[in-house]
């Protein structure tokens, strides 16, 4: 009787708390760097900024004109 209580309890759950992807949950790596070409249209040049990055790439940029 427990297993089929738990059993309705994890697929009750899974309606409302979306899974996530083991490889989308890839930790950030933040730093300080001297010239981002992400900031060439923002800046007009390769300015310094504060970013970071995983292996998808630099979601988070802080451009330092």
């Amino acid at each position: 009787m427990y297993a089929k209580f738990a059993e309705l309890g994890s697929r009750l759950l899974g309606k409302f708390v979306p899974e996530i992807d083991a490889a989308a949950a890839e930790l950030l790596s933040c730093g300080n760097y001297p010239a981002c070409w992400q900031c060439s249209g923002k800046c007009g040049y390769n300015a310094p900024c504060w970013a970071c990055c995983n292996s998808n790439g630099c979601p988070t940029i802080v451009c330092q004109c």
